[in-house]
């Protein structure tokens, strides 16, 4: 079974979150930040890593379940998905009590481009 999809997908979210939190804030007219999550890049990726090895453990059972299934690639790339962002949303909601919205709407926006973009592919390429 080839597992670089969940992996690509997983290490892509967290390297690349903090850049498109960092643009949200850019559109912001009235932005009264002080740091945001590049300044404090490694920080922010490993404090993004502890937090998602639930999701991701979890992400690796569906994922195998769905690899063992008839299902197609599309139907499964949105099951992964809507769980990847539900679990992006739950784990912000209860790391920051729902006040950092734009830092879990920039986790989801990119989980899913990033989603969206990979190739998935069950089978093992030789």
């Amino acid at each position: 079974m080839n597992w670089s999809y969940l992996f690509k997908h997983w290490f892509g979210t967290l390297l690349l979150a903090p850049f498109v939190y960092e643009l949200f804030n850019l559109m912001k007219v009235n932005s009264n930040r002080v740091i945001g999550l590049v300044e404090i890049y490694p920080i922010t990726f490993i404090f993004s890593l502890i937090f998602s090895i639930p999701t991701y453990i979890i992400f690796g059972f569906i994922y195998y379940f769905l690899a063992r299934k008839e299902i197609s690639i599309v139907k499964c790339k949105i099951i992964l998905l809507q769980f990847t962002v539900l679990s992006i949303l739950l784990t912000f909601h209860i790391v920051f009590n729902a006040r950092e919205l734009t830092i879990s709407i920039s986790y989801a926006v990119t989980s899913i481009i990033l989603g969206i973009y990979f190739k998935l592919n069950f089978k093992e390429s030789k």
